[in-house]
């Protein structure tokens, strides 16, 4: 524990920004994964429980409570059964909108992760650029005679950078599963949802 807190020390001042921003991005991650598990679910699951629990032209009630439990996707296609008693077009909008009202959600605090992704190497940087002003002025005050005033603001100068870097690099990596994940999410919720129109509609067997 005292090697780390001696570490964030010698980091300089522009490590505070960094820390706080290392939680905050912690924080936003965790909600991410919490979130996505729960509201974005395989909509083909859902698409199956539909036709296992609905035939086109019945009740519709047990496969609306069904999949209405099972996020994003669930909500989307039961809208869709809503509508059931309409034509193809019309069930069509039915889930085009409610995916329209549903689906922000799913990338809800991507944009801060990717501030923080943006921001953290220009943190490190300012850091970079402080402890290189502290070393020029060490050595302008007591020469290269003593090294060790010098060498200190050089490494303050590289625990920022590489702090800042390493916070980029994990953030990125992050927001880009995230983005992968969201826009896997919307084109399953597009595919299956024309299938369960299809469905509902006997446009296709």
């Amino acid at each position: 524990m005292n090697g780390i807190l001696d570490f964030l020390q010698k980091g300089g001042v522009m490590m505070y920004p960094l820390i706080i921003s290392s939680v905050l991005m912690i924080a936003l991650i965790l909600e991410r994964f919490i979130t996505l598990r729960k509201e974005a679910p395989d909509a083909e699951n859902a698409f199956e429980d539909i036709r296992e629990n609905y035939q086109p032209g019945g009740d519709t009630a047990k496969a609306i409570e069904l999949v209405s439990k099972q996020g994003i996707p669930g909500r989307v296609f039961a809208r869709g059964l809503l509508n059931s008693k309409r034509d193809a077009d019309s069930i069509e909008m039915a889930m085009e909108l409610e995916a329209t009202g549903e689906t922000p959600s799913l990338e809800a605090n991507l944009a801060i992760i990717k501030t923080i992704v943006n921001i953290a190497p220009l943190l490190g940087l300012l850091g970079t650029i402080a402890g290189m002003i502290s070393s020029f002025r060490a050595a302008s005050q007591v020469g290269l005679s003593n090294p060790t005033q010098i060498l200190g603001g050089i490494s303050e100068a590289l625990i920022s950078t590489a702090t800042g870097i390493g916070l980029a690099v994990v953030g990125f990596i992050f927001h880009n599963y995230f983005s992968n994940r969201v826009r896997r999410t919307v084109e399953d919720i597009e595919y299956f949802g024309a299938e369960l129109v299809n469905y509902i509609s006997g446009r296709v067997d």
